[in-house]
This record gives C-alpha cells, sequence and structure tokens, in this order.
C-alpha cells in the first residue's frame, strides 16, 4: 500500500471532519489490484456500478456546494471590520477548530493586511446569490 498527501494549499494535507473535530491528515492511494485482493465485494461493485466519472462530474455541477465545509478564511470573509474577524479567529481558536500555526497566521494577515485581504465581503444569502437555487432544475 501507497500513501501519498493530497496535493493544494494546505501543504498536501486533506481536510477531514471527525465529529465536530476538524483532523488533517494523509490520503492513501491503492493499487487496483491489491484493492480488488483486499475488498472483493466493494472493488465488484465500484466496477459494476453504472454511473462514469463524467456522469459524477455532472452531478456536481448541478450542486457545485455539496460536501463543501467553510474554512477559517470564508468565515472572515464575511466580518466587516478587524475587530470582527480577531473575534472569529479567537473564538476558532478557543474551539480547536483551527490550530495555532494558523491562529498565528490568520492574526498576523489582520493585522498587516486587514480583512479585505480574504476577500471581497460576503454579504447575506451569498451563496444563494452566486450559485442560485439549482434543486429545483
Amino acid at each position: 500500500m501507497r500513501s501519498r498527501l493530497a496535493p493544494g494549499c494546505c501543504g498536501g494535507r486533506a481536510y477531514i471532519r471527525r465529529g465536530n473535530n476538524p483532523v488533517w491528515g494523509p490520503l492513501v492511494t491503492w493499487d487496483r489490484r491489491d484493492f480488488k485482493k483486499l475488498f472483493p465485494a466493494i472493488s465488484k461493485e465500484l466496477e459494476s456500478s453504472g454511473s462514469s466519472a463524467v456522469e459524477a462530474g455532472e452531478e456536481s455541477m448541478d450542486e457545485p456546494l455539496r460536501g463543501f465545509m467553510p474554512g477559517p478564511e470564508d468565515y472572515l470573509s464575511r466580518c466587516k471590520t478587524d475587530e470582527e474577524a480577531m473575534e472569529v479567529i479567537n473564538f476558532l481558536h478557543k474551539r480547536g477548530e483551527i490550530s495555532g500555526e494558523v491562529f498565528d497566521r490568520l492574526r498576523r494577515q489582520v493585522e498587516e493586511c486587514g480583512v479585505r485581504s480574504f476577500g471581497p465581503l460576503r454579504e447575506d444569502n451569498y451563496y444563494l446569490k452566486k450559485y442560485g437555487n439549482r434543486r429545483g432544475r
């Protein structure tokens, strides 16, 4: 079994939520033959499933926010002032949703660049306006 870290801006770590606690951990990739040997029933089910990767991609286009978990930057984009942003950062750190390293980085960014460095202000109904009501289609 080979393991590989997920690519991305988070230093190759994948965001996983267990209960109320966010966890950063490596993603595991499998060799197809090893997976078939260890999990024959699941492998057979995956191979015989009617949906293809293209169909799965089309479904995700219908619901682009499915599985979306907002991060600290998303919360900070809703803050109107630097003081509000600092309160949010302190709250997330106190609840254990961000590490001390991320806590320091976010505080420094707010102090040096301001809250708008996380993006434009996201008003109420931001996601509804941006993505619309796609369920009714």
